[in-house]
């Protein structure tokens, strides 16, 4: 055999066992996979791409509780009703003492008036008693100050219980109420007024008149 023949030969050997070499592993990737632990909490997003540690939310529901609704309107009403009784009663009472001082109308003329009666009756609403203008429109803007807590956003709920409350005892007094109900009525509105503008009940007049 010639040396070109031995060449030949021994590069098809060398072919041969370079062809048959087993494939060597590709390196171990730079950053670790998630352990199955974090992958049931991976976030992959829209691009498919994961971020460890961030948890699904899960969709929440809200369920109204009407019976709780329910039972708070009830609640809110029969403090408003409350209100437009007391007012009610209020202008009734300043009516009737109107009514024992001076005879008013003669609305109370089957009620014996003695001079006693007639001189307490006189003296609660003169300035500064019980039944005066002032004293009876400051009691009911203390009332309903604090039925509400103060909030301008209750004003008109409070402003129509009082004349609710006005026109009912106008109808005891067979549609019509003395001067100083009337006058009461005018107070208590401008306090409302003042309250609704300045957005905060400190500013009501009456209501700081001891300050």
């Amino acid at each position: 055999m010639d040396i070109n023949a031995v060449s030949q030969l021994m590069s098809g050997i060398n072919n041969n066992e370079q062809q048959n070499q087993p494939i060597a592993p590709p390196p171990p990737p730079t950053t670790p996979l998630p352990t199955a632990g974090e992958a049931a909490g991976t976030d992959f997003g829209a691009a498919g791409t994961y971020q460890q540690g961030v948890q699904p939310q899960e969709a929440q529901t809200f369920t109204v509780d009407r019976e709780r609704v329910n039972a708070l309107w009830a609640q809110h009403e029969a403090r408003v009703e409350s209100f437009r009784q007391m007012v009610e009663t209020l202008f009734g009472q300043q009516a009737e003492r109107q009514g024992i001082a001076t005879n008013w109308q003669n609305n109370l003329q089957n009620i014996e008036i003695t001079d006693e009666m007639r001189a307490e009756a006189e003296e609660m609403i003169q300035e500064g008693g019980y039944f005066s203008v002032d004293e009876t429109a400051a009691r009911i803007l203390d009332f309903a100050v604090a039925l509400t807590g103060g909030d301008p956003g209750r004003i008109e709920l409070m402003r129509d219980a009082v004349q609710r409350g006005f026109d009912q005892a106008e109808r005891m007094f067979g549609g019509e109420l003395p001067q100083i109900s009337h006058d009461t009525h005018e107070a208590v509105m401008n306090g409302f007024d003042e309250w609704q503008e300045a957005g905060n009940a400190a500013a009501i007049t009456l209501l700081n008149r001891g300050e």
